[in-house]
């Protein structure tokens, strides 16, 4: 058993020489035995194929770091359910079947029999809510990933990578080949047991002819509650945000939440909430809002600014300018249905938030009833100007050493260029190619937000809130959490830089920045 650091708030533990299905008994013996005695300051414990990786926040990380190695580890027998999940293969259902039967030199009748031929083993849930990654994929049907992941792959697709097989539950990018879809549904965010499989289940794929008819998304509720907020205008994307909702990481969920949590904790503390309240994130372009009680409010993206609202008031905050991001909260904080422990909308899942997706016209938000509020005034909290160049610390990542020596030194070295396909799952980086030493095939494990993944193409990804939980390409990288909202931040087109520092370092970063989030809170009290 070998422990690396998954960034600055996670380590990564490893069985090196063991493989399959012994490797992943091996991984089940210890996150059982770690959830049996998980200490306070663990948020979750992420098995995955043959690792695991062990999340905190606020603790000590050398105390997580020696209590999983004091832990005793036993292999667990790989038992659970079995299912069956009907495909529909080929034409726009499987995009890569008649691809994939050239590479192989199969039929494609050949490729749809040996695929749902098989009985798979569920080795982990993760990328995706409800996501399965299989055991048990024919050699003849292994392939490398695709050169450049697609930006979208449809809910129910059925796809292999490398020696894997899985299923995307939702909308997602990807770089997996698609062969099929299927319209079994793999996640329930209101279930007593959110993912329809988990570790140890079998899974055996029926072709079909036809798919069934999609669910009706249920009407809007009426609002009941006097205090709310009538959206005008919605803002380019403007979603309901808390700090995320970690610990489901086993399930597949992104802990998620705001992309800036900087940003989101100053602007509840300038309206008296706590923290971690549910408030709105703004990208780009901010709402139009009605306000129909009198409240107070803050905005929060270079710098932070509070004001009082009239009852009847409309508030046009579209015309505020600064980071690519910012956060606005409510006095009182934003009221939606708690699913898995938070407030937060998972945009690719769909669920979450404001009945999983983003604000339009209309919609009609709730907000609570206000605690001790900071008074308003000449006074605002800076955060700095433009960003126009980004400096990111990191830590090297979990595979830096599958890099060759050119590109690891390019990637402290060169500058990169922010790019318009960045999302709230990842900031993706333009610039030199990283390479490889040699051709390799990864099994996928656990990433982290700040994780730096290398895609075969060579150009960076930056993982940010809305994350996978797990990954199948090489980290060089890790950014460090602090520098996280400074990326949220940024424009397309910024320059990038990377500078490594060491793991004491990162962490005595982060103290600081808890220090300097006290001195906040007692200003504000005096306030």
């Amino acid at each position: 058993m070998t422990l690396k650091a998954l960034g600055d708030s996670a380590w990564l533990v490893e069985f090196p020489g063991v493989s399959g299905e012994a490797a992943l008994a091996r991984v089940m013996g210890l996150a059982a035995a770690l959830e049996n005695d998980r200490p306070a300051g663990v948020l979750d414990v992420v098995p995955s194929f043959d690792s695991l990786a062990v999340r905190f926040d606020e603790a000590d990380g050398l105390e997580i770091l020696e209590w999983i190695g004091s832990v005793v580890v036993a292999d667990r027998l790989i038992e659970g359910g079995e299912r069956e999940i009907p495909v529909c293969y080929g034409g726009g259902h499987g995009p890569d079947l008649e691809g994939l039967a050239e590479r192989t030199g199969l039929a494609v009748a050949e490729v749809i029999a040996r695929h749902s031929g098989a009985v798979y083993t569920v080795a982990a849930v993760g990328f995706s809510p409800g996501f399965p990654y299989l055991l048990g994929l024919p050699e003849c049907l292994r392939v490398p990933r695709r050169e450049t992941p697609r930006l979208a792959v449809p809910a129910g697709s059925v796809a292999v990578a490398g020696g894997q097989a899985g299923i995307y539950p939702f909308a997602s990018p990807g770089g997996w080949h698609v062969l099929g879809r299927t319209d079994a549904g793999l996640f329930d965010p209101l279930a007593a047991r959110p993912a329809l499989l988990r570790s140890g289940d079998r899974v055996r794929f029926v072709p079909v002819e036809e798919l069934g008819e999609a669910a009706e998304i249920p009407p809007l509720a009426e609002i009941t509650s006097e205090r709310w907020i009538e959206v005008i205008e919605p803002g380019a994307l403007t979603t309901v945000q808390d700090l995320g909702r970690p610990g489901h990481e086993s399930s597949g969920v992104s802990p998620g939440g705001a992309v800036d949590r900087h940003a989101l904790r100053v602007a509840n503390l300038m309206v008296g909430n706590e923290e971690g309240a549910a408030a709105l994130e703004i990208c780009i372009r901010g709402p139009v809002l009605k306000f129909h009680v009198e409240t107070t409010v803050a905005w929060v993206g270079e710098t932070g600014k509070s004001r009082r609202v009239a009852a009847g008031e409309t508030v046009d905050f579209s015309k505020l300018t600064g980071g690519v991001r910012a956060c606005l909260a409510v006095a009182g904080g934003l009221r939606v249905p708690d699913l898995l422990g938070s407030a937060s909308t998972d945009l690719r899942a769909g669920f979450g938030g404001f009945h999983g997706r983003a604000l339009r016209a209309g919609d009609r938000l709730v907000f609570g009833e206000p605690a001790e509020v900071p008074r308003c005034g000449d006074w605002h909290v800076g955060r700095g100007d433009r960003i126009s160049e980004v400096v990111l610390r990191f830590l090297p990542g979990v595979q830096q050493h599958w890099f060759s020596e050119a590109a690891r030194r390019r990637f402290r070295s060169e500058v990169y260029q922010l790019t318009p396909r960045s999302d709230r799952m990842g900031a993706r980086l333009a610039g030199t190619t990283l390479e490889l030493a040699e051709p390799r095939e990864m099994i996928s494990q656990p990433v982290a937000c700040g994780s730096v993944q290398v895609p075969p193409d060579g150009q960076p990804i930056i993982l940010l809130a809305e994350r996978q939980t797990i990954g199948g390409y090489p980290q060089i990288g890790h950014v460090i959490s602090v520098d996280l909202p400074k990326l949220a931040r940024a424009w397309p087109g910024a320059a990038v830089r990377l500078r490594e520092v060491t793991w004491e370092e990162a962490r005595e970063l982060r103290w600081r920045e808890e220090r300097d989030f006290a001195s906040l809170r007692t200003g504000l009290k005096l306030l």
